[in-house]
């Protein structure tokens, strides 16, 4: 039995996966968060009001930067550039609870970082010490607090925040798919599926193992491209297919799905060629044909 081809490789990845509780439940999270996203900020336009807010809300500083579309890494940046720019040093930056803990025991604080929110982008307090086109979004306005008028705005602003926890949830779906499978194709042939110690090769290793042979699974999904998928060629593929050549009682099987793959075409092509065989979802029946062939059952 040979390897698959590219060409066939790419025309049978599954591309994203569909489960009606994955989805419900995002939907009923996205819903549920614009309703109360919009009831908790609409006090926020003064001084006053968005200092009763940050004092009320424990993630009241995660809601506002939804709100003005500043990401936690942005924001995280700019606290810092401010604490330096008043003589301070420190080993970590405040995250926004953080930064809101501090707020609520320093009134000082509590002063400039509303005055950040509210008027940042003219303030002189800031525009002195950070770029105005870093500022530019940091303002509560007419024209910001107009966004929560609209349901699908906060609903963008939200989704752009629980994407990454979407994204993992059908990684871990895909996950559980796939090796259920594999599982159920070891017990037919009634071998074994499990992480291993492999003499020579590895201290522990997923493999399908009999008789002293093994065959290594490695396998990935990505729903969109990441520089995570470079990294695991160099790391964890590379590594694993070049002590494997060197061995008579080994081989690797590399399994792939995922928009992100495709649109990760480079790194895709090094790990099709960096394995003895080379599967996805549609294709694992196949790994029936690799286990009779090398396992010679």
């Amino acid at each position: 039995m040979s390897k698959i081809s590219h060409r066939e490789a790419l025309r049978t990845t599954t591309m994203f996966l569909c489960d009606s509780k994955i989805e419900a439940y995002y939907e009923n999270l996205l819903n549920s968060q614009v309703i109360a996203l919009k009831q908790k900020l609409l006090g926020i336009g003064t001084m006053e009001g968005l200092t009763k807010y940050i004092r009320s809300e424990q993630k009241s500083i995660d809601n506002i930067l939804i709100l003005l579309g500043i990401s936690i890494e942005k924001f995280k940046r700019v606290v810092s550039w401010i604490r330096l720019s008043k003589g301070y040093t420190f080993d970590s930056e405040w995250t926004p609870t953080g930064l809101r803990n501090k707020m609520m025991k320093d009134q000082r604080l509590m002063n400039d970082f509303c005055e950040l929110f509210l008027n940042g982008h003219v303030s002189p307090q800031f525009t002195s010490i950070v770029p105005r086109f870093i500022l530019r979004d940091f303002r509560i306005d007419d024209e910001v607090m107009k966004r929560l008028t609209s349901d699908d705005y906060v609903r963008n602003l939200i989704k752009d925040k629980v994407t990454t926890e979407y994204n993992t949830k059908y990684s871990y779906l895909y996950t559980d798919t796939l090796l259920t499978q594999i599982k159920n194709i070891a017990l037919k042939h009634g071998i074994t599926f499990e992480k291993v110690a492999i003499p020579g090769y590895s201290s522990e290793e997923l493999a399908l193992s009999y008789a002293g042979k093994y065959i290594v699974i490695n396998y990935s999904f990505y729903m969109t491209t990441s520089s995570n998928q470079t990294t695991y060629y160099d790391k964890t593929i590379q590594p694993k297919y070049s002590r494997a050549r060197s061995l008579d009682n080994l081989i690797v099987v590399n399994i792939l799905d995922g928009a992100g793959w495709i649109g990760r075409a480079s790194d895709y092509k090094k790990i099709y060629a960096d394995c003895n065989y080379f599967l996805n979802l549609k294709t694992i029946e196949k790994l029936n044909d690799i286990i009779i062939k090398f396992f010679n059952i």
